[in-house]
């Protein structure tokens, strides 16, 4: 399930792409794994064997002048998000390519690695101090300092008041031209590896007013200090970088003099481009669509998970109806086929859920077994009539359109048991409008709790930290305290063992209330040329379009 544009408009990172990624290079192969943001390909269908995964290639080596091409499914309404307060996927792959953060993740190892800080140490639970490269230059020619990144998070908090970020920002201080500190107003450990991410790429005052200003610098980005510099940006066509030659890291060589970004919604003609050799790259296939490539003697296809789960959630706010009574939500929960469910969401690629948490969280453990997902129609009959609608009860399903076959199966699984289930795929605006109104019964929404912070455990159910209803769809928040302060106490904690025991804890008690219907781990997909290499990832499982090579 794909929230493009919904980050920017309301929920600011938490209902897009997930956070981490493992998977894809030119290595033909079937994988499960365990790790953070792992690639999840079991239980795949016979196509898997030609399926190969990202962040398994070596490094390039080679640098030469020739152009990479990649074909996006949307174009961004701007390249720096900050500059206007909102993000967009499209924005943050391309911007991966300029914009250097202090800290980087490698997504092979999952482990955070130094970039434009070479150290760093937690003073207290929200102090974060960070010591400066001294070898890095930016855009304009002047040297990275402390200033610069007092800049930046000025503006994160400015202009990013609402995102995942800057509504826990207190403040940054300089302490010298190379040390810096920025304080947080809650305790996660967590927001460490956040500023890996692309929107906390960091920029200088002086090349944003070189560039024109905010106002200006957000479609002409001549900024940062990443391995590539923005070039031009056609509107309605495409957006060109050219690679940065005095990038500081030396370990890196870009092969590929210009990478252009495309723009195509229609992803069988961008497959299309990739076959004729007018693109190198088809990113954001539909999962489905993209299998259907994966015996192809002449593309690569891609499909990996990102560390993102979908859940059914069922509306028990003030609007809520017959949703609101346990006993009916325990029997939708029982009259859904789960493995049909998760077959048609993953296209074969993933199986279904047995926990609120992906497998890729470090704190994940089964909480079902395969006999708790079994259909069970005739309970859940007994649990309808219980409740007093054993003659029949009509609710509403809220997706947007490319959840529209899961909610199709849920649709037939729910008349075994005498529901009828009306779905209803609005645009995007209407379906936030609809979410967070509470106009619906049934709504599938998936969160990324890989990274501990509060935006991402459960966010849904919790109002740490945000005023007013927060993040929970459905209205006012109706969960009790117990669930706040246990996500707070797993945001929170250091040690791995104990943050495990918290979200079993937390597992545990969605399980017992039935609070959700966990689905399936969402899947991203990408079809590339065959003789394409160094097809990587970073957050939320994006491309990485700095490491491709032939």
């Amino acid at each position: 399930m794909k929230f493009k544009k919904l980050t920017a408009i309301v929920l600011a990172g938490v209902m897009t792409f997930a956070l981490t990624a493992c998977g894809g290079g030119n290595a033909e192969k079937s994988t499960t794994s365990t790790g953070a943001g792992a690639s999840t390909t079991s239980g795949t269908p016979e196509a898997a064997a030609s399926i190969v995964l990202p962040n398994t290639d070596p490094a390039n080596t080679t640098k030469t002048d020739e152009t990479l091409t990649i074909a996006l499914g949307s174009e961004p309404s701007t390249l720096l998000g900050v500059a206007v307060g909102k993000v967009e996927n499209e924005e943050q792959i391309i911007g991966s390519t300029f914009l250097d953060s202090l800290v980087s993740v490698d997504y092979k190892t999952n482990e955070i690695i130094p970039n434009l800080a070479t150290a760093w140490e937690w003073v207290d639970d929200t102090h974060l101090k960070f010591t400066l490269r001294d070898d890095v230059t930016m855009s304009d020619g002047t040297p990275l300092v402390a200033d610069d990144v007092v800049y930046t998070v000025g503006l994160w908090k400015e202009k990013g008041a609402t995102s995942d970020v800057g509504k826990y920002l207190v403040g940054v201080e300089k302490q010298d031209d190379h040390t810096v500190t920025i304080e947080f107003n809650t305790v996660a450990p967590d927001f460490l590896r956040m500023l890996s991410w692309t929107a906390h790429g960091i920029i200088s005052e002086d090349e944003v007013n070189a560039a024109g200003g905010l106002d200006a610098v957000h479609t002409k980005p001549v900024i940062g200090s990443g391995k590539y510099r923005f070039k031009e940006w056609k509107s309605g066509q495409s957006v060109t970088v050219e690679r940065n030659d005095d990038y500081w890291n030396k370990d890196y060589v870009g092969y590929y003099k210009t990478i252009v970004f495309t723009f195509t919604s229609d992803a069988a003609a961008r497959e299309m481009a990739v076959e004729s050799g007018d693109a190198d790259v088809a990113y954001g296939m539909p999962v489905s669509q993209a299998a259907t490539y994966a015996s192809s003697s002449t593309v690569n296809t891609t499909i990996y998970s990102f560390g993102q789960e979908l859940h059914l959630w069922y509306n028990m706010g003030d609007n809520g109806g017959a949703t609101k009574e346990q006993k009916v939500r325990e029997a939708i929960d029982k009259a859904l086929d789960f493995d049909a469910i998760a077959k048609v969401g993953t296209a074969g690629f993933g199986e279904a859920a047995l926990s609120y948490w992906d497998t890729s969280c470090s704190f994940y453990t089964p909480n079902y077994t395969k006999e708790e997902r079994a259909v069970d129609i005739d309970a859940a009959k007994k649990l309808l009539d219980e409740a007093g609608y054993g003659s029949g009860l009509e609710l509403k399903a809220l997706g947007l359109q490319d959840i529209t076959p899961v909610l199709t199966v849920m649709q037939a699984n729910l008349a075994e048991a005498g529901i009828t289930l009306t779905i209803d795929t609005p645009d995007t605006a209407q379906f936030v409008e609809g979410a967070f109104g509470g106009d619906y019964d049934l709504i599938c929404v998936g969160d990324t709790p890989n990274i501990r912070i509060p935006a991402n455990v459960m966010p849904f159910l919790q109002t740490i930290n945000v005023e007013g209803p927060g993040m929970v769809i459905g209205g006012p928040k109706w969960t009790s305290d117990e669930f706040d302060s246990t996500i707070k106490a797993l945001v929170s904690e250091p040690d791995a063992e104990k943050a495990k025991e918290l979200a079993t804890k937390l597992d545990g008690m969605v399980k017992e209330q039935t609070i959700c219907s966990n689905l399936y781990p969402e899947m991203s997909a990408a079809v590339y040329a065959k003789d394409l290499k160094g097809y990587n990832t970073i957050e939320r499982g994006y491309i990485d379009a700095t490491s491709l090579y032939k």
